[in-house]
């Protein structure tokens, strides 16, 4: 009886020392992460995304949590999100914040634009919205994509297509301007179910046709992507005063189009 005591406690203390080893082995993997201007909840959310704990992931997504993977795959919720992470994510060595934000101070929500590198050496840009609730601040929205280091950071196409865009809204005709400047499968985010296509977009913005309706965007933070791809976070003025989201794609036939579309 004795001899079966020790040996339980042997096996109970091995366990122990196993699971602390382990733990400290997980502190110091996540701690190898190079990490740049960004908040406790981003190192977390790497360290989480590192591990591929699908349980700790999804404390970072709200219920109506959105990641957009391509213009015919999203994402939604912490589930999908998490397990998208744990099975088709790279592990993250550094990550640093290009650009923050306040979108809106009585709703809590910002806008952060992020660059992290993977341990095989690839570079990813990402768009991400924040909202704070409860005191936490939660992954709302999320569109992530590889950077190329030999963009052509040329913004005179972006601001040309941007003034048009202007010019069209303020025209009160919001289906020429959908039409002209979004692409085909574009997506709309505004903190409610996702918009996809130009019909819907029409639809939904009615309300430019107003004759009263007038509006400018002044960007304040863009990066090239590659040379298909443009991140742009601005300011609108007008009717409407509050921040916006633009992904740029340029496309086929070399016009550049608004592929996904945020604002508040």
């Amino acid at each position: 009886m004795k001899a079966i005591l020790i040996s339980l406690l042997l096996i109970v203390f091995t366990s122990c020392q196993h699971f602390l080893k382990n733990k400290k082995t997980q502190k110091t993997n996540a701690q190898q992460v190079e990490t740049k201007n960004i908040a406790n909840e981003f190192s977390y959310w790497v360290e989480a995304v590192n591990r591929k704990n699908i349980y700790s992931i999804k404390d970072f997504y709200l219920p109506e949590s959105i990641k957009i993977i391509s213009s015919d795959s999203k994402l939604s919720g912490p589930t999908e999100i998490a397990e998208y992470y744990a099975l088709h994510s790279d592990d993250i060595k550094s990550i640093s914040s290009l650009y923050l934000v306040k979108a809106s101070k009585e709703k809590n929500i910002d806008y952060e634009l992020i660059k992290y590198e993977t341990q095989n050496g690839r570079s990813y840009a990402e768009l991400l919205i924040w909202r704070l609730k409860n005191g936490n601040k939660y992954r709302e929205f999320e569109f992530v994509s590889e950077v190329s280091e030999e963009t052509n950071n040329n913004e005179e196409p972006i601001t040309k297509r941007r003034n048009l865009w202007v010019e069209l809204c303020n025209t009160h005709n919001p289906k020429n301007l959908v039409n002209t400047l979004y692409s085909s499968n574009s997506i709309y985010f505004n903190h409610k179910p996702i918009i996809n296509g130009q019909e819907n977009l029409i639809k939904e913005y009615s309300y430019m046709k107003d004759e009263n309706y007038k509006l400018t965007l002044n960007p304040l933070k863009m990066f090239f992507v590659n040379d298909k791809l443009v991140y742009e976070i601005g300011q609108c003025e007008g009717t409407y005063k509050g921040k916006y989201i633009l992904v740029w794609k340029k496309e086929s036939d070399g016009e550049w189009r608004v592929f996904i579309d945020s604002n508040i």
